[in-house]
């Protein structure tokens, strides 16, 4: 009897003490799942590898895969992963080392978005020590009346500095922060790549923010000269003198106060070409391409680039995080709703552009390639006209900048030296 009462004894302290163990075992485990997802390297494979080129991205991807993703949250693919430095434990295991699948805890996703919320900030400040972007608070601000409006926000006068306004965006910027700050960034570039012409930016210059959160910008007002006075009866009223007054009025219409003729179009579609030269040196695409995205001034010829917001590094999401919007009669019939903005639709629109001033002299005609020839034929631009034609060909094939810019550079020269005119008796309508 006794001995049976002893094994009895024994069993319980054998069974206590494997529960204790198992016990313990589970708190130690509970322990390193904390931790597991921060030991865990990040794979930093080429992105040419790790996912499909934009070009090959669904309506459905874009939408998904952008817009609900962590990427602007990220860290640069170039630049090496830092784990998280944490004491050693006797206890903790690699993820490797475990025999079943780590699950993340509560606390362990916070963890883990804390950490990208800190990568991302120091990713802004190196950002601002490169850059010298410097950031505005909304509340140093004082507005004046709304300027204008447009689909994403609307633009304000400063009290305090008369020589630039405010564009607040109608919702913060939750997403597109890197993208934003690295358009930003690039404004130097492109001033240096088109120095030395009578070209003006209003690129976004000071990020405004509001408890956190990025709701706009600041960049320089347009200057006096871009805008015109027209009386309608005893009212005066002030327009910009938007690129869609270069074009010779209908018969019938008010007449401007001003004139604009054919070596003056020829200079302001020069001074066009120049800066969308300059953003493609910097691997800018440009965008939404439209009459009211440009202003000139007469005597002396200037040009005011107005509207980046959809302007983009190449390759890279815009910072609205919008579907790609192209104006009215602009349209690139080669990627026509495609999800991506590429440099070779600035070719074709461009193209387009300079069509509608020097040869159609129409807001809204379509590239002719025969009517291009004449015109060449007619005013000695052989190579203009043949530009035009490469521009009606397939996506890739089409002509960059940098030839357009010699081209009418060519033209110029001929006009100045008298060897040719560019006044052509219109024959269509």
């Amino acid at each position: 009897m006794v001995f049976v009462v002893a094994i009895v004894a024994a069993v319980v302290v054998l069974l206590a003490l494997v529960g204790t163990l198992v016990r313990r075992r589970r708190r130690w485990r509970n322990k390193g799942m904390v931790l597991a997802q921060e030991l865990q390297p990040r794979d930093h494979t080429p992105a040419s590898q790790a996912e499909p080129g934009y070009a090959e991205m669904s309506h459905d991807d874009w939408w998904e895969s952008d817009f609900f993703s962590e990427r602007s949250l990220e860290p640069p693919r170039s630049e090496p992963a830092q784990v998280p430095e944490h004491p050693t434990r006797s206890w903790e295991a690699t993820p490797s080392e475990r025999s079943e699948p780590v699950d993340l805890t509560k606390s362990a996703a916070k963890e883990i978005a804390r950490q990208r919320r800190q990568r991302a900030e120091e990713r802004r400040r190196k950002l601002l020590l490169r850059g010298g972007i410097q950031y505005e608070d909304d509340a140093s601000l004082a507005r004046e009346q709304q300027l204008g409006a447009g689909g994403q926000g609307a633009v304000y006068g400063l009290v305090d500095n008369t020589g630039q306004v405010a564009k607040y965006w109608d919702l913060p910027l939750t997403r597109g922060t890197r993208e934003f700050e690295e358009l930003v960034h690039r404004r130097t570039d492109v001033e240096a790549a088109v120095s030395g012409h009578p070209i003006h930016l209003c690129w976004p210059e000071s990020p405004v923010r509001r408890g956190g959160e990025l709701i706009g910008y600041t960049m320089p007002r347009i200057g006096g000269q871009f805008y015109f006075e027209m009386k309608f009866g005893s009212v005066t009223k002030t327009h910009p003198r938007e690129l869609q007054h270069a074009i010779p009025r209908k018969q019938g219409a008010v007449p401007f106060p001003f004139e604009v003729d054919d070596r003056q179009r020829l200079e302001l579609v020069y001074l066009v070409a120049v800066f969308l030269d300059g953003m493609h040196r910097n691997d800018i695409v440009y965008g939404d391409f439209s009459w009211m995205n440009f202003t000139f001034s007469l005597d002396p010829v200037e040009l005011c680039v107005l509207d980046f917001d959809s302007s983009r590094v190449q390759g890279s999401l815009p910072f609205t995080r919008s579907l790609p919007l192209d104006s009215p009669n602009w349209e690139d019939p080669q990627w026509h709703g495609s999800t991506v903005v590429r440099m070779d639709s600035d070719r074709y629109k461009f193209a387009l552009f300079a069509y509608r001033m020097l040869v159609a002299k129409s807001l809204d005609a379509e590239i002719d390639p025969d009517r291009a020839a004449e015109w060449g034929r007619d005013t000695g631009s052989t190579m203009l006209s043949g530009l035009w034609s490469r521009a009606m060909g397939v996506a890739g094939t089409r002509p960059p900048l940098s030839q357009w810019v010699g081209a009418l550079e060519q033209a110029r020269r001929d006009i100045v030296h008298g060897d040719r005119s560019l006044h052509q008796p219109s024959t269509r309508g």
